[in-house]
């Protein structure tokens, strides 16, 4: 049996996120995982028709409840909320935000003027006792250590027979790089497995689906599956700043050689990327969906 990945309870991406929060910043930043990135920044986010999937099915379930609230837990800055809005298509309905970064829900509050954002921990959501018809997070237990109690926390705020979804990744097999280059394949398994150790909860949606189908308040506890492409390593952000922030860190650690390093960051800009052989497909996130029992 294969040994689960262990997390990063006390530092990396989890840290970055609560440096942020005391900071009353947007701007995640860690040295010990390398990262450093705007939170509020546009990018080419290639998840997006797996969110307006996840709108899709929320607004089919609230569609016969008269004025249903919908919350999404860790929002952001709102996008999500936003895809919901879309797909309700005038429906009225109560959309409301949390977050723990209050600097990012400054932007949020720009980008849907008509949704309640409020800054708040997925450990002490500021709600009532079954107050929502709808509940759902994306990429948020990855960073949390005591994923169960966080779970515990959002089904607690959903009324009876309210929908939950959340979205979460297997952080170490998170991205397939299809490439013969095995100096490239070398590199991207060891930057795969750092980005493993500095979540909180690496293989958050296993965690995740086995937490809900144990749950004696939860019942139709269901994962799907999305895929999609990176054709070149800079569709996403552009760049490979935020990359090359993270491997700097591999090679501080002894992992990895300057050398490798410099090969991947210029391939991924160069030849193996224009030529094809640069390709990564994205495994997940994966949707968990569920209902909260009558």
């Amino acid at each position: 049996m294969a040994e689960e990945p262990a997390g990063d309870s006390q530092g990396g991406f989890t840290n970055a996120y609560r440096n942020a929060a005391a900071a009353s910043s947007a701007i995640i930043s860690d040295s010990k995982s390398g990262i450093k990135v705007d939170h509020t920044m546009s990018f080419n986010d290639p998840t997006i028709p797996l969110r307006k999937r996840i709108a899709a099915r929320i607004a089919k379930s609230v569609q016969d409840i008269e004025n249903p609230k919908c919350v999404d837990v860790a929002c952001s800055t709102g996008g999500d909320l936003g895809h919901l809005k879309e797909v309700l298509q005038g429906k009225t309905a109560q959309l409301f935000g949390v977050d723990l970064l209050e600097a990012q829900l400054v932007k949020a509050r720009e980008n849907l003027p008509e949704a309640k954002f409020t800054q708040g921990d997925v450990l002490a959501l500021p709600f009532e006792d079954a107050d929502f018809d709808s509940v759902q997070a994306s990429r948020l237990l990855v960073h949390v250590p005591d994923f169960q109690k966080a779970i515990d926390e959002m089904i607690r705020i959903m009324k009876p027979g309210a929908i939950g979804v959340f979205s979460e990744g297997e952080m170490d097999q998170a991205t397939l790089l299809f490439t013969s280059d095995d100096r490239l394949r070398s590199v991207h398994q060891k930057k795969s497995e750092f980005i493993a150790k500095m979540c909180a909860n690496p293989r958050a949606a296993s965690n995740t689906y086995k937490c809900l189908l144990s749950h004696a308040d939860v019942e139709d506890v269901t994962m799907e599956g999305f895929t999609c492409f990176l054709f070149k390593p800079t569709d996403m952000f552009g760049n490979m700043d935020m990359e090359a922030q993270m491997l700097k860190e591999i090679v501080e650690n002894g992992t990895m050689t300057q050398e490798d390093m410099d090969y991947y960051l210029a391939e991924a800009i160069g030849r193996s990327a224009n030529e094809g052989n640069f390709v990564q497909q994205c495994c997940g996130p994966i949707e968990i969906h569920f209902r909260k029992k009558e």
